[in-house]
């Protein structure tokens, strides 16, 4: 007899793994078919804004390619970018000049053409709608604003796969156009850290133009729904003291829930303090910034506190796996500090102009991203950055 899987209270809140596996294999099948595509018709090239052999040494790199296409994380973004032009697309409204550039692009198609781009077309729409319906990071997980989220998911499928049927014109694109990640990626150079860099620096959502949080404490929520999310905290082995304090639930309940879910006692000792730590390094600093960038993204899309730091930790524990530096403690600390505390900031980097967490002290023009820096890309990668704050004498 099969026994069938109970799912644990808190998994509501958690990316699904089969949407996770419907990006995976969307990565994949639409990579290949740029390249297949562009070997016999390179004028899509301009479209697709990438070139048939870096994507094709890209799918050539196991390692590499598991690195871009294998994180949770959509490789490809719409050739429409704004409402206006999706609602063209789909409803034959006012033409827009997105639209009609990208239909002039378009060469002229056979029929089988026209039947293996509508396939395509089709594979990136239901990929897209599996992570618009499931996931409260949809706008950064698919590269897309969150203006345009909110209006696709007013959209019926259906009615988006009729439109494919009769407007022959590419919906998707490569999401990284930028010269210097080809150069890292033909290197062998692309980390799960850089990735997350090109991410956060070719999403429109930016993290400096996003929301704080409210109060990090006196949470008025349902008791259930507080069960269930302390029970989320607990399973990325927050601490269960800060856990009860947070949804003021009795912490020797909340101890037995850690031991029940890992099996042993919740550490004990002072939670962290320290805002420095997250300056400590080039990898502290990156991997805090893309925690703090997919926190706020979730409360944009009107999750409240607890549903983002979820979701931002669960993204970012797929993302950097073995490699997380910033455990889901330390993430509590940050993204908590910057809402209650005056330490830590945001500033754009001079150089390529992606937000990334400073000290609070530095000045806007003197901030330099981990990336630009090219600490991390040496072997250096740990050593300490620029914007370390300075020490209080």
């Amino acid at each position: 007899m099969t026994r069938r899987h109970t799912k644990k209270f808190h998994e509501q809140f958690l990316h699904p793994a089969w949407v996770q596996d419907r990006t995976l294999s969307a990565n994949l099948r639409l990579s290949t078919a740029m390249v297949n595509t562009l070997a016999v018709k390179p004028m899509f090239e301009m479209i697709f804004g990438a070139k048939k052999d870096d994507v094709q040494a890209l799918r050539d790199s196991v390692e590499q390619s598991s690195t871009v296409l294998g994180s949770p994380f959509l490789a490809f973004a719409p050739t429409l970018e704004t409402p206006a032009d999706w609602a063209c697309f789909t409803e034959g409204s006012t033409s827009t000049l997105t639209f009609d550039r990208l239909a002039r692009m378009t060469p002229e198609l056979t029929p089988v053409d026209k039947m293996l781009l509508e396939h395509y077309n089709r594979l990136y729409i239901g990929a897209l709608y599996d992570v618009l319906n499931m996931s409260v990071l949809a706008s950064p997980l698919l590269g897309i604003s969150n203006e345009l989220a909110d209006y696709l998911r007013t959209v019926p499928q259906h009615r988006v796969e009729l439109a494919i049927s009769s407007r022959a014109i590419p919906l998707f694109k490569w999401r990284f156009a930028n010269p210097v990640f080809w150069a890292e990626a033909s290197g062998g150079r692309m980390s799960s850290e850089l990735m997350a860099h090109y991410l956060m620096v070719q999403s429109p959502v930016k993290a400096d133009k996003l929301p704080h949080s409210g109060a990090w404490g006196g949470l008025r929520i349902a008791r259930p729904l507080q069960e269930a999310y302390a029970e989320a905290f607990v399973y990325f082995k927050c601490r269960a003291k800060g856990v009860a304090s947070l949804f003021n639930m009795n912490v020797t309940t909340v101890r037995q829930m850690y031991l029940r879910i890992h099996g042993e006692s919740s550490p004990s000792g002072h939670s962290p303090t320290s805002c420095a730590w997250y300056l400590d390094s080039a990898g502290k600093r990156l991997q805090s910034t893309f925690h703090l960038w997919l926190f706020r993204s979730a409360l944009s899309a009107d999750a409240s506190i607890p549903e983002a730091f979820i979701a931002a930790v669960n993204i970012a524990k797929h993302m950097f796996g073995d490699e997380s530096k910033v455990p889901a403690e330390r993430a509590f600390h940050l993204l908590r500090s910057m809402a209650t505390e005056h330490e830590l900031d945001v500033r754009t980097c001079r150089s390529c102009g992606t937000a990334y967490v400073t000290a609070i002290g530095d000045l806007a023009h003197s901030v330099l991203c981990p990336c630009c820096s090219g600490t991390l890309s040496s072997p250096n990668v740990g050593r300490v950055g620029r914007t370390r704050p300075r020490k209080k004498r």
